[in-house]
Parts: structure tokens; sequence; C-alpha cells
């Protein structure tokens, strides 16, 4: 199972920071044993000020944010107006 998901790293007054991280859960099941193995791993930052909403890849080029499969509440807070601070 593989999915995204965002954390908030820092928010204040004048932005918000979130990074964008990819989760993958598996499993290995043999006749004595249940093994699960985990890895998240970020790819990419989310910058949210009173400018606007900016998201980077971890090589810190620009990213349309619509290329990220997140929930839709999820990318829709993310997306909200600026200026709400």
């Amino acid at each position: 199972m593989e999915t995204l998901r965002t954390v908030e790293i820092l928010s204040n007054a004048k932005l918000t920071v979130l990074a964008v991280e990819s989760v993958s859960l598996r499993h290995n099941r043999t006749n004595t044993n249940c093994r699960l193995y985990g890895n998240i791993e970020p790819i990419a930052i989310i910058v949210r000020s009173r400018a606007g909403t900016y998201a980077l890849d971890m090589e810190a080029k620009p990213v349309n944010l619509d290329q990220f499969d997140l929930d839709a509440r999820e990318l829709q807070a993310i997306k909200a107006t600026p200026g709400t601070y």
C-alpha cells in the first residue's frame, strides 16, 4: 500500500510549511511469522504565505500541486485562499 500525506513542519503568522510524504507499507507472511515493513519518504515541500501557495520538489524545483494524488479535502485545504492568517 502506498499513499501520500502532508505533515505540517512550521506554522506562524506569516507562513505555513508542509511536507508531502510518500508512505508505503508492505507485509510478509509465512507460516509462523508476519512482518510489516514501512517507508516514509519526503517528495515535496509546500509553502503557504500571504503571497500565495508554492510547491517545490526535493531538488528545489517548482512543481504543480495538482500532480500530487492527495485526498481531495486535504488538497482543497492546502489551496485555500491565502490571507487567512
